[in-house]
């Protein structure tokens, strides 16, 4: 489901319901958060993560670094396609962009549990915790 879409959360929370459950024990968020952000924004990426604080207890992140949205960029530029239309609008950008989205996974209730170093491709994976409220 299209967690970025009210149906897609709606069929979301229906599979927990049906199951019994409040919440996923975790929601895996490997490389798709420099995606979301490129086409909803940075209030889209702010979306996904608090919408997934809500769904999960944890969130195993493997947040892109910034050299790859401008990586994506020169990609469309090759191919003659047009550039991601919200990219020159972001805020969340360059060495601002784990901070953000660390203070947005706090703003959502969540803490870093652990970093569990790096992939091949040199991103860090973040497990994030749901504090309890």
């Amino acid at each position: 489901a299209d967690v970025m879409s009210e149906k897609g959360s709606q069929e979301i929370q229906g599979f927990l319901n049906a199951n019994g459950v409040e919440k996923f024990d975790v929601v895996f968020l490997f490389s798709v958060t420099m995606w979301i952000h490129l086409h909803h924004g940075d209030s889209g990426l702010e979306n996904l993560i608090k919408t997934c604080s809500k769904l999960s207890k944890y969130i195993l992140m493997e947040p892109q670094p910034w050299k790859h949205y401008q990586t994506a960029a020169r990609r469309m530029r090759k191919l003659g396609l047009e550039e991601f239309p919200l990219l020159n609008e972001l805020k969340l950008r360059g060495e601002h962009l784990e901070p953000g989205l660390l203070e947005i996974a706090r703003s959502a209730g969540m803490t870093v549990e652990t970093q569990f170093g790096v992939t091949k491709w040199k991103r860090k994976l973040l497990l994030l915790k749901s504090n309890p409220t």
